[in-house]
């Protein structure tokens, strides 16, 4: 695991009942530029759409099988974001078998990091289903469907962006924020949108 707590709040976690918190060595980082606040939504929304999920129709399909996560934000785009590390692969899979890629920032005044992890094995629609205990949105990502995920209450660590990208498939991009209060959860929201937007990108280069 690359240096920085992970907070398991997406798909990331396979399932998910709660946070997770893995130990990492912490980092303190700077923080990007603040995004828009969003509006917040009860979970578990009614169905309907593809998969009778609420999520619109695909553009494309988008498989994500094979593809290494730490190829689906480029330079330029790590830049934007303002990562400052190398991209590092997660030491351990999650409960799927799937790997993450870390993107982290270690300098600056407040100290965040994006995960990117393909998912083969579940789509996104699967978060909303009513099976976790998250607060859930349908929100677009470019063309695509996806659910951002937070978990209820007054947890402010972590957002998850879970695209849509194929059938059983999902790509899930999770904003992580390690120094408290420097930013709203709805901001951490953004930001993680953000990521998903250009990890989506890339990943059309790819199929």
């Amino acid at each position: 695991m690359s240096g920085r707590q992970r907070v398991v709040v997406g798909a990331a976690a396979g399932a998910l009942a709660g946070i997770v918190l893995v130990s990492c060595t912490s980092v303190v980082v700077g923080s990007p530029t603040p995004a828009p606040a969003t509006t917040s939504s009860s979970a578990n929304p009614p169905g309907g759409g593809n998969g009778e999920q609420g999520l619109p129709a695909r553009p494309r399909e988008l498989r994500v099988d094979g593809v290494d996560p730490c190829a689906l934000l480029t330079p330029d785009q790590q830049r934007e974001l303002g990562t400052d590390r190398q991209p590092s692969l997660a030491d351990e899979p999650d409960r799927l078998g799937n790997y993450a890629c870390d993107y982290n920032r270690v300098f600056g005044a407040a100290g965040y990091g994006y995960s990117v992890i393909p998912v083969p094995q579940q789509g996104a629609d699967t978060w909303l289903t009513g099976k976790y205990n998250v607060v859930v949105k349908v929100v677009r990502v470019g063309e695509f469907g996806a659910v951002e995920t937070r978990l209820p209450g007054d947890h402010d660590l972590a957002c998850n962006v879970v695209v849509d990208v194929a059938e059983g498939q999902s790509l899930d991009v999770q904003f992580t924020l390690i120094t408290a209060g420097a930013m709203t959860l709805d901001q951490l929201c953004a930001n993680a949108k953000k990521g998903a937007e250009f990890a989506v990108e890339t990943l059309k280069t790819l199929r």
